[in-house]
């Protein structure tokens, strides 16, 4: 039990007990399981002496790292102690330490929003312009962090980084911008701050996107419209798929979103890289709302896509896919979702239960063929020809011999 005497000591903040372990030569550069020494344990409290002991008898220990990276200055940062940080600063502290995830004191500061110990670390010369091991700088997290209930702290410290002469076009591994983050978060103020401090709103990350894009997987409206109206972001942006804003408003199934995006004029028959239009996306994911939303747009619901289906096959197909994917979950409401797409369609467009994709299957054809029995039923409910041949080259010759 002699091993843990002096971490307990440090943690009870029992000064006698600590001076006690020193006069009899304790090891004070003795790890525990976490890698930790009885410096650590010294950050849980704003008492210096239990440090100053320490580090009076071997200065040595202060940048000492446990086993996740995280020295005793960076404790006392994630716990906001600015008592401790100050101390372990002016007995010199490295502040240039990262953790191994490459986070700096900044970063843990940023995320922490521990706002009052920005300027002290500053004073002491810490990076405040270092990427971690996903490419993010403090500035893509102060941003991001705008977004959340309590956004004050993320926002002074948003400035004090761009007082600091930050990159506010800086990229993570995703080549994507502190401005893409703060769309993703819905961090209003925060995409202002950027703006007027120099940030491009219009930059695309690896794959493409947008911070419209970002927005609206993410069914910020409120983000969406300000994107468009103020910053002059373009509505038919296309990833490297060829998909706008729309499809990821649709495919998210944020419909609020998907209703903003066309009442700003998106456009609602946009075809992706593989001939989908939204109408296709909103029938893949079985998303009714997102595709009456569509139609009262004036969406063309009887585009192929390059595989030659229509919105009604992709909603087919969809099911048996859905199934496959999910096999050990309820999918009742999932096939609820899809079995009210096809109805809608079909009351919209009694005349099209028959149509025919450029495998000359009807919507009929295809529930049969996966052995779909609920949607056979519901297409012959609405009118489907029981009877009718898939006319192939094959069949045609078969027929005239």
């Amino acid at each position: 039990m002699l091993d843990m005497l002096l971490f307990e000591a440090c943690q009870k903040v029992d000064i006698e007990q600590i001076k006690y372990l020193i006069e009899q030569k304790y090891n004070i550069n003795q790890l525990n399981e976490q890698g930790r020494t009885a410096l650590h344990y010294c950050c849980d409290h704003q008492n210096i002496d239990c440090a100053r002991l320490l580090l009076e008898y071997d200065n040595s220990i202060i940048n000492i790292k446990d086993n996740e990276g995280f020295s005793a200055l960076h404790l006392a940062c994630l716990n906001g102690n600015y008592i401790m940080v100050k101390y372990f600063c002016e007995q010199g502290a490295d502040v240039t330490l990262v953790d191994n995830e490459l986070h700096s004191l900044i970063h843990w500061i940023t995320v922490c929003g521990h706002l009052d110990l920005f300027d002290i670390l500053v004073q002491y010369e810490a990076p405040v312009h270092t990427s971690d091991i996903y490419g993010a700088f403090p500035i893509h997290y102060a941003s991001q962090l705008c977004g959340n209930n309590d956004p004050a702290k993320s926002l002074a410290i948003l400035k004090k980084l761009i007082d600091n002469n930050v990159d506010v076009n800086c990229l993570d591994e995703q080549k994507r911008t502190p401005f893409i983050w703060a769309a993703s978060a819905n961090a209003i103020d925060a995409l202002r701050i950027l703006y007027k401090a120099g940030a491009n709103p219009l930059h695309t990350d690896k794959d493409s996107l947008t911070a419209l894009h970002c927005a609206a997987t993410c069914g910020h409206t409120s983000c969406i419209r300000m994107l468009i109206e103020l910053y002059g972001c373009s509505i038919e942006s296309e990833d490297i798929n060829g998909c706008t804003p729309l499809f990821y408003a649709i495919t998210l199934e944020h419909s609020n979103a998907c209703r903003v995006l066309l009442d700003l004029k998106a456009n609602s028959n946009h075809k992706d890289n593989r001939g989908r239009t939204p109408s296709h996306c909103a029938a893949l994911k079985g998303n009714i709302n997102c595709l009456k939303h569509l139609i009262e747009c004036n969406a063309d619901i009887w585009i192929k896509n390059k595989r030659g289906d229509y919105p009604i096959h992709e909603a087919i197909n969809s099911i048996s896919l859905s199934k496959l994917r999910n096999k050990n979950n309820d999918l009742s409401q999932l096939q609820t979702g899809y079995f009210d797409v096809v109805r809608y369609i079909l009351q919209l467009y009694p005349k099209k239960v028959n149509i025919q994709n450029d495998e000359h299957r009807t919507p009929l054809h295809l529930a049969a063929s996966l052995g779909d029995i609920s949607m056979c039923k519901l297409l012959i409910e609405c009118g489907a020809r029981v009877n009718s041949f898939i006319q192939t080259k094959a069949v045609s010759f078969f027929f005239s011999s």
